[in-house]
């Protein structure tokens, strides 16, 4: 409506015009509310219920990928040293998939590393007094780093374990054994595969438990 027109109109039909104008707006505003309401509602019933089902599914195999890796884990810490410390990190993998599964904590040796050392230095002076290397060697491998043992030097010692016949001996490997403990924090697993050109990718699902 240009403005000669609207001067040609009475005031009854300027009004009326405003109110035909208003109507037609709030009739819109309407229109888009009931888009947005009737959208809303449909996103939340489609998107929802699935997201539901997704978590459910994701941590029921979250559940079953501790678990087998878990029992897997136990398996080879029957069978392999080298998992005697409890730490359990390891991966399996075949042409184009791989799953990492680690295990964080800390092992520490309690008092009983000390009445172990004294049994073990015991045997040393028994038996190999005169012989140099080997009290170094053994001594090496019970070196205190921040006034504790560490585990990987102690294991060699584990894998010497029935090289001597000694009582002394014997009773200070036992007790370094018994003596460690391992606490843990939080076990992972990572899922990667091979991509087009063979390089391995990290697959966005990995665990933390």
């Amino acid at each position: 409506m240009n403005t000669n027109t609207i001067k040609e109109l009475t005031t009854e039909e300027l009004q009326a015009e405003l109110n035909q104008r208003i109507e037609n707006d709030i009739s819109e505003r309407n229109k888009k509310r009931k888009e947005y309401e009737s959208l809303k509602k449909a996103t939340i019933e489609e998107l929802a219920p699935k997201a539901k089902e997704l978590s459910d599914m994701i941590q029921e195999f979250k559940k079953k990928c501790f678990g087998d890796l878990g029992a897997l884990f136990d398996l080879l810490k029957d069978y392999s040293k080298r998992h005697n410390d409890g730490k359990g990190n390891f991966q399996i993998e075949n042409d184009n998939n791989k799953i990492k599964f680690s295990r964080q904590g800390k092992g520490k040796f309690d008092e009983r590393s000390v009445q172990a050392e004294k049994h073990i230095f015991d045997f040393l002076k028994s038996k190999y007094d005169d012989d140099q290397d080997t009290k170094d060697l053994i001594m090496s491998l019970l070196e205190r780093k921040n006034g504790a043992l560490d585990i990987q030097l102690v294991q060699k010692l584990y894998s010497m374990e029935d090289r001597f016949d000694d009582a002394n001996w014997r009773e200070g490997i036992k007790l370094l054994k018994e003596s460690y403990s391992y606490s843990f924090s939080k076990d992972y697993v990572i899922f990667s595969q091979k991509n087009d050109n063979h390089e391995w990718e990290t697959i966005n699902l990995n665990f933390s438990y």
